[in-house]
């Protein structure tokens, strides 16, 4: 029987043969990952394929299951055919006797601890093969290292809505229902995840499980529907996700003789805690970051949403543009409404993207060039996926999306099929031949809408298989814009955060966090996808209103510390003090964008249950190297202690009272204060 055993960092990867219960004289292949000290029990360790797949037509291998998962069908009855491994990882090839071959690839990233896979099928037999499911990851063995035993786990996940994104939820396997029975019968399966274009909507494409003293996380790439499995079966506990399958979201796909089809990366990490895990998968989507020279110090943004809100133009962008002139601002963006129809409003009119005359007498170039005069960078807002009922393209149902033969409409919006020849050409000449016309270095991409489960396809393909051809050809859009404009700096927004998954975000320099844009819960919202993207990538509002009161501005400055501070709002009627004070905030986080980019996520210590009616507090810790960054946001009045011995207090942006002790740092919160306090540790 097959065994190998590879130690990567703090990780024993172990690959077995095992066989199939209840049917004699099969076997398959199981992928288990355990810390290297936990000196797993491996000729204990109850497993499945490391190969999760099936064709139509296939048998289930496990009862009770029809319905309710099509993990362990019989096309998962799979041998080694070779395996070759290095410091980087291990590549796996498999088959049946059907002919169908699988290359299972494990990659290791030795900086980050992060381990990616993906799993590439290629059909060698002389039929066409049509495949229902096939899973970027599956991960079996899971439990305590010595036993096998999943009492006490846990499972994490993040819950996400507008304005809500990757909020944490932890469950005990036992609440959910993960036991085995009595008789061993009956199979558990917690799924979830999304159907459709916007993959962060309802869960973000994260999972991990909590016990024995370790936890295994798990990051899907997933720029359309996406599923995500705990299975308990009997002993054995499994851990699987990729593209939904067919009974999840009507995807399959037919291979031809010769074909392949390769999944989307998988990513996992060893940890000894969720935040552990989550830091590592944030610092290795860091790395990998390719984005133009003018992030590089990560500068401050203006957006004009909030103090126009839909109605830029060039006399309203004039007077914003010698409001802010004294603050640091490396970017200034024209968001939306820029290409209202006279006669309209700007939610409904996208889709013809004609400059309003009205709004930009002289030309938008000539806007353009002005905020470069001004020594930012000119952005603008494009929701180029869709169409509004308002827009003259709303009608051209030859470049939208069908779903069985009749255009799909939401509400107010309609969706361009991206994979069409015409539709290319009508992108580059609004899109492309405009931003480079008009001298936009930075494009806010949003997408307010999604396409659900599917559309229709030349060829005849399921419609989830037509719906994923549209989320590729959205991508390839990002790779068309970098080709044409290589400086070209790149915000991926979609009703605030509900595209921001690891591969599209691996294409763009930032996102728009959240559509937060000034209520209390910011704060809260920013830290729960601080979790999950890069501080670089994270923008956060901080709107500045004209008579707010000293307390509410750093309320938001601060919450905007846990990554991009994006400003916004009532500069042009702004004091000379409230000048000074947000002057002293940038320059405050001047001082500390090296933690905020690079540092770990010690804690999120948060109180706060009902983000609508918000009580309580959250303290949030970031250190790096010999410094700690402390972001303090009350809603209630409270006495904190950060716990922080053998700490100095160096500065703190805050009207808080607050001392320093030989213990930490003590604040004294009110409602609707909030700070932040950098600390360094004492030679």
């Amino acid at each position: 029987m097959f065994l190998k055993q590879y130690v990567f960092g703090n990780a024993e990867v172990i690959y077995r043969e095992v066989p199939i219960e209840g049917h004699e004289g099969k076997t398959t292949v199981g992928l288990a990952v355990y810390p290297k000290d936990a000196r797993a029990a491996v000729e204990k360790l109850m497993m499945d394929s490391l190969v999760q797949v099936a064709f139509s037509g296939d048998e289930a291998l496990i009862d009770y299951t029809e319905g309710v998962t099509m993990r362990d069908h019989s096309s998962t009855i799979l041998k080694i055919k070779a395996q070759t491994s290095d410091m980087g990882g291990v590549d796996t090839v498999l088959s049946d006797e059907n002919g169908n071959e699988y290359l299972h690839e494990l990659r290791y990233d030795a900086e980050t601890g992060v381990f990616s896979t993906r799993v590439e099928y290629r059909n060698k037999s002389e039929e066409v093969r049509c495949l229902e499911r096939l899973d970027s990851i599956s991960l079996s063995g899971i439990g305590a290292a010595k036993t096998g035993r999943t009492e006490h786990f846990k499972l994490y996940r993040m819950t996400s809505a507008w304005s809500r994104e990757c909020r944490l939820r932890a469950d005990e396997f036992s609440a959910l229902g993960l036991d085995m029975s009595w008789a061993r019968y009956g199979v558990k399966v917690e799924k979830w995840g999304e159907v459709g274009s916007m993959p962060n909507r309802g869960w973000f494409p994260f999972g991990a499980v909590e016990g024995d003293g370790y936890c295994l996380g798990v990051f899907l790439e997933a720029p359309y529907s996406w599923q995500l499995e705990l299975y308990k079966e009997k002993e054995s506990c499994a851990f699987s996700g990729g593209l939904s399958d067919y009974e999840t979201a009507h995807w399959r796909k037919e291979i031809l003789p010769g074909e392949t089809f390769s999944t989307d990366r998988a990513y996992f990490a060893l940890g000894r805690d969720v935040t552990a895990v989550c830091n590592a998968f944030v610092h290795f989507q860091d790395a990998r970051l390719a984005v133009p020279a003018s992030e590089t110090e990560m500068p401050v943004l203006f957006n004009e949403y909030c103090t126009t809100w839909g109605c830029p133009s060039e006399e309203n962008i004039a007077r914003i543009l010698s409001a802010v002139k004294d603050f640091p601002i490396g970017y200034f963006m024209i968001d939306c409404g820029w290409y209202k129809p006279d006669d309209k409003g700007w939610c409904n009119a996208i889709g013809d993207w004609d400059e309003s005359k009205l709004l930009f007498p002289n030309g938008i170039r000539r806007v353009a060039a002005r905020i470069r005069n001004a020594g930012m960078v000119p952005g603008i807002w494009f929701e180029f996926e869709n169409v509004g009922r308002d827009s003259k393209t709303f009608s051209r149902e030859e470049l939208l999306l069908r779903r069985d033969g009749r255009v799909i409409t939401s509400k107010n919006r309609r969706f361009l099929d991206l994979r069409s020849e015409e539709t290319e050409r009508l992108l580059r000449e609004r899109m492309i031949d405009f931003l480079r016309a008009n001298g936009f270095g930075y494009l806010k991409i949003d997408y307010n809408d999604t396409y659900g489960v599917g559309c229709d396809s030349d060829d005849g393909a399921a419609i989830g298989e037509g719906g994923r051809e549209v989320a590729e050809a959205s991508l390839e859009w990002l790779a068309r814009l970098k080709d044409a404009l290589p400086d070209l700096v790149i915000e991926n927004c979609s009703s605030g955060g509900s595209r921001i998954e690891p591969k599209r975000m691996g294409m763009v320099s930032m996102c728009s966090f959240s559509d937060a844009h000034e209520c209390e819960e910011i704060p809260l919202v920013a830290a729960n996808v601080s979790r999950v993207i890069p501080a670089r990538q994270s923008q956060i509002w901080a709107v500045l209103r004209e008579n707010e009161p000293d307390s509410r501005t750093v309320y938001s400055l601060t919450a905007a510390m846990m990554g991009r501070i994006c400003l916004s709002g009532d500069v042009c009627g702004m004091s000379p003090e409230k000048k000074a004070l947000v002057l002293r905030g940038l320059e405050f986080y001047g001082r500390v964008k090296d933690i905020v980019r690079f540092g770990d996520i010690v804690s999120i210590d948060s109180t706060v249950e009902y983000y609508r009616a918000p009580a309580g507090r959250q303290l949030y810790l970031k250190q790096y190297q010999t410094r700690l960054l402390v972001l303090a946001h009350f809603l209630d009045c409270a006495e904190e202690t950060v716990c922080a011995a053998g700490y100095r207090l160096v500065e703190a942006y805050t009207d808080l009272e607050h001392t320093m002790s030989e213990d930490g740092l003590h604040i004294f919160g009110k409602p609707y204060h909030g700070g932040a306090f950098l600390l360094e540790k004492r030679q």
